[in-house]
């Protein structure tokens, strides 16, 4: 796994050593010529590269499979599997896989809670990224993703998604946000795509159990588009500094955990 990770990340570190350089690099033969999909590229000699995206997605579950069954952000104490998460929740368990690839402009992954809690991004709105269902007081996980241009919502097509993308379940009353996940691996025409998710741990579980869902898809580059279109992230959407660095477990903390819980029910 830590091989993984570091091949993932210096492969990323390249390549955002490209788009600092300015926004001209995205407009590049590396990049002009890239599948708005985010599928692999191919170059001469028949060696398959994987996309920028693919890479940063990579990155997102490589995290997620580290860390899906910490008992807090701070506490690497593994938990069974389906077993609660109190201090480590849904949306926090996205949210912090997104930020390990550059994915949440300012955050990184072992930043403390309350920075997730109250991130203000860089369209100036304060975001709880602790939660995904809709209160009026709040704007959520999902709302940064839109807001963003990092996600798209295709609705209900499980059969859709790629490692890297959100899913969302709706199963409150009305129809509400309950719960989300991060997918881990595509659907391969024997088995369906797996998610990676959090109170309860999961790790690599089947997409079924979050229906009735939305598949959100995530496109790194989608944040040169969307309200960082406006802020330096045009020019170099730099990510955290923890990425030069092989993800290693964070120490133990004794500061009280700020515990948020969903209103809407239990997650699966």
């Amino acid at each position: 796994m830590q091989h993984a990770i570091r091949r993932r990340i210096a492969g990323a570190a390249l390549i955002m050593g490209l788009v600092g350089a300015g926004a001209p690099a995205l407009a590049g033969p590396a990049f002009a010529d890239a599948p708005a999909t985010g599928s692999t590229t191919t170059t001469q000699g028949s060696t398959d590269l994987p996309s920028f995206s693919d890479l940063l997605r990579g990155i997102t579950v490589d995290y997620a499979e580290a860390h899906w069954n910490w008992t807090a952000w701070n506490d690497s104490t593994p938990v069974a599997f389906g077993a609660d998460q109190d201090n480590y929740q849904c949306a926090e368990f996205v949210a912090r896989s997104l930020a390990a690839a550059g994915l949440v402009p300012g955050l990184g992954p072992d930043d403390p809670q309350d920075s997730y809690f109250h991130y203000t991004a860089p369209n100036g709105k304060t975001y709880d990224l602790l939660l995904i269902t809709d209160l009026p007081q709040y704007h959520n996980l999902y709302d940064y993703l839109m807001d963003s241009g990092l996600g798209t919502d295709v609705g209900d097509h499980p059969e859709q998604a790629r490692p890297g993308d959100v899913v969302v379940t709706y199963a409150g009353p009305g129809g509400a946000k309950t719960h989300t996940g991060l997918v881990a691996t595509a659907a391969d025409g024997t088995s369906e795509a797996t998610v990676d998710a959090h109170n309860r741990a999961r790790n690599h579980y089947g997409y079924h159990f979050y229906a009735p869902s939305h598949l959100i898809r995530i496109e790194p580059l989608g944040l040169l588009t969307g309200f960082g279109a406006t802020t330096d992230l045009a020019v170099t959407p730099a990510a955290p500094k923890s990425l030069m660095a092989a993800p290693k477990a964070a120490p133990k903390s004794t500061a009280p955990l700020l515990t948020r819980h969903d209103p809407a029910g239990p997650q699966v």
